[in-house]
Order: structure tokens, then C-alpha cells, then sequence
């Protein structure tokens, strides 16, 4: 399938049509399934993927050797405002289609019951910023005209805010009880279940957006089968996710702070685009997504990822208003528009 040269239109920075480079790359390579979630999760044991969970290829190197003490996890290490960017297993490249991954996973029941715990006031204390984040990246979904739209990782509700805000017959999907039973004060229907059991009770939507979910699943592939079932010939899906291929990603290596054990599969804009065009989406275009966040949060967030600024962060925090809205766009977050095919 050929992509066209439609970009995203929007604020903010320009967006990249999917050139021919691109497309080489995964000439001729079809995805094929993707392997079931490992059945022995514990760090200590490095066991060696028999391939990789997108493509299958048997050309795999380890990346990145596991950090932090391995330590059982809680509920945690699954918030959105997680300081954990110096703990994970080993991380995986494969060198046939270029996707990292950590291996080995949780379980897939181990998984839904850690994200159901999360519990995250520090999200609701950075309301205000998620607001103007979701205000931006917004326009990007064009005219409501009253579409129905389903946030897939709905978390506390406030992209549902601000799509309700716009025009958008909003509805939310969310595992964690806390969150979602925050969103429902909000007045949002708010589906506690898999994508994938949602997709099958037959309902349809306009709009899809998965801001910040997908390098969260296990087998993205099966997700955004479910994601395409939902939407309506033509509908479109919105979806943000980290990007391994950036400038920033690429100097920092092991360094960069989006390594962590809630990260479990790491794509760049030639893998993204793969894997949505084998589940049956048109890519559109892609361009860098931006976050606001206040001042004292990305000072935490600094120190968290590079102790050695630490002393630096703790003392700009001292000056710096710790409520100022500060927007971020190092490059390495990257917002992916396509179309169901």
C-alpha cells in the first residue's frame, strides 16, 4: 500500500509527510504474527526472545541491559507520572524491522491487575497542563459536527473535557478503577474493559485517540485490529506515542529517560507506520507531539532521569515558579494520524 503525501495540518511543529526512505525500509517485509506474552517474567532470568513480538524476525540483539535492583513492582510503576526512568528489564532490538522491545513482559493478567491498582494524584494535580496539552493537539481531529470519539486510556477524563469542550460526542476507555472513576464524575460513559472486548460488542466511532497508550501493549498489533473495528469506514485514529528514531533518543542510547519498565515496545515512524498499515490503516502523516507541564514536575522529572543534574534541578526549583506552564518538544514524542483503510 502506497502512502500518500497528505501531512497533518495544525499548530505547532511541521508536520513530515512519510517519505521513500520509509518505505524501503520495509519493502517486501511483511508483518507477520506477533509472539505470545512471555510465561516468566522475573527479571533476574534474561532469557533470550525466540523473536520479535512484531515482525517475527530472528535477528535480535539486546539493546539495553536490564537497570535497577529488580525489586517486585506495585501499581507504581504503572502511573502516568511515573519517576522510574532508571529501571527496566532487558530491552531488545531487532534487526530486521528495527523495533525495540522489553523482554521478557509481564503477564498479560499480571498486567491488567497492575493497571487496574494505579492510583496517580499527581494527575490530577497537573490538570491545568493536560488541559492546554489536549487543547493543541485537538485541532488536529478537524470538525466535531458532533462525531462520537473514544479515548482509548481515558485516564482521569480531561482529554474527554476537551473534546466534549469542542464538540465531540466523547466516551472514554480506562482500566484503572481510580482514574476512570474520576472520569465518570465528569459525566463520561467510561468502559472498564479490553479494547479488544469493547471492539466485539459491535459499537462504532468516528474518532479514535490513544495518547500515550500504545508503548504501553503487549501485542499492539492485536489493539489496533480492535481500533480499526471500531471506527467507521473512514474513520480516523489519532495516536502518540515515544519515538526511538529521534535525534534526542539516539544521542542519549541508554541514557534516555523512556526507558522504563511500563514501556514495553518502542517503535520508530517506520514501525509505527508498518504496523498500523498491516492492521489495516492508511497512514497520514506524522509530526512531533508536544506536552505542557509545570515547572516543578519537569524539574522532578530532570532529576529523576539524570541524577547527576539533580543538585542543578533541586536548585532551580528554588527560583523557578513551580506552577509555571512549561511546554516540552524534544522531538522524541512523536503524534500519528491515520485512516481506517
Amino acid at each position: 500500500m502506497r502512502h500518500p503525501r497528505t501531512t497533518l495540518a495544525g499548530p505547532g511543529t511541521p508536520a513530515t509527510p512519510l517519505g521513500s526512505a520509509d518505505r524501503r525500509r520495509y519493502k517486501g517485509r511483511a508483518l507477520k504474527e506477533s509472539t505470545a506474552l512471555a510465561q516468566a517474567p522475573a527479571r533476574a532470568l534474561s532469557p533470550v526472545p525466540d523473536g520479535c513480538v512484531l515482525c517475527r524476525g530472528s535477528r535480535l540483539s539486546l539493546r539495553y541491559a536490564a537497570r535497577g535492583d529488580g525489586a517486585a513492582q506495585d501499581a507504581t510503576a504503572w502511573r502516568c507520572t511515573s519517576f522510574g526512568h532508571r529501571a527496566h528489564p532487558p530491552i531488545w532490538g531487532c534487526g530486521d524491522c528495527g523495533l525495540l522491545f522489553q523482554w521478557p513482559m509481564p503477564r498479560a493478567a499480571e498486567l491488567a491487575r497492575a493497571y487496574a491498582d494505579v492510583v496517580d494524584p499527581l494527575y490530577m494535580s497537573e490538570r491545568e497542563n493536560r488541559i492546554l496539552t489536549f487543547r493543541r493537539v485537538i485541532r488536529a481531529l478537524g470538525t466535531p459536527a458532533g462525531r462520537r470519539l473514544l479515548d482509548v486510556g481515558a485516564y482521569c477524563g480531561y482529554f474527554l473535557e476537551v473534546a466534549r469542550e469542542r464538540g465531540f460526542a466523547a466516551e472514554g476507555l480506562e482500566l484503572s478503577r481510580w482514574a476512570a472513576g474520576h472520569a465518570r464524575l465528569l459525566g463520561f460513559t467510561v468502559h472498564s474493559e479490553p479494547l479488544v472486548d469493547l471492539s466485539r460488542r459491535g459499537g462504532r466511532y468516528d474518532v479514535l485517540t490513544m495518547w500515550d497508550v500504545l508503548e504501553h501493549l503487549p501485542d499492539p498489533r492485536e489493539e489496533l485490529r480492535a481500533a480499526r473495528d471500531l471506527l467507521e469506514p473512514g474513520g480516523r485514529l489519532y495516536l502518540s506515542t515515544i519515538d526511538t528514531g529521534s535525534l534526542f533518543a539516539r544521542l542519549l542510547g541508554a541514557r534516555w529517560p523512556w526507558l522504563m519498565d511500563m514501556h514495553l515496545v518502542y517503535f520508530d515512524r517506520a514501525t509505527v507506520a508498518a504496523v498500523l498499515e498491516e492492521t489495516g490503516f492508511r497512514v497520514l502523516g506524522i509530526r512531533t507531539y508536544s506536552h505542557t507541564v509545570s515547572a516543578g514536575y519537569l524539574l522532578r522529572k530532570v532529576a529523576a532521569s539524570f541524577p547527576v543534574l539533580a543538585p542543578a534541578a533541586r536548585l532551580l526549583a528554588r527560583i523557578v515558579p513551580p506552577r509555571a506552564s512549561v511546554p516540552v518538544n524534544l522531538g522524541d514524542n512523536m503524534l500519528v494520524v491515520a485512516e481506517r483503510a
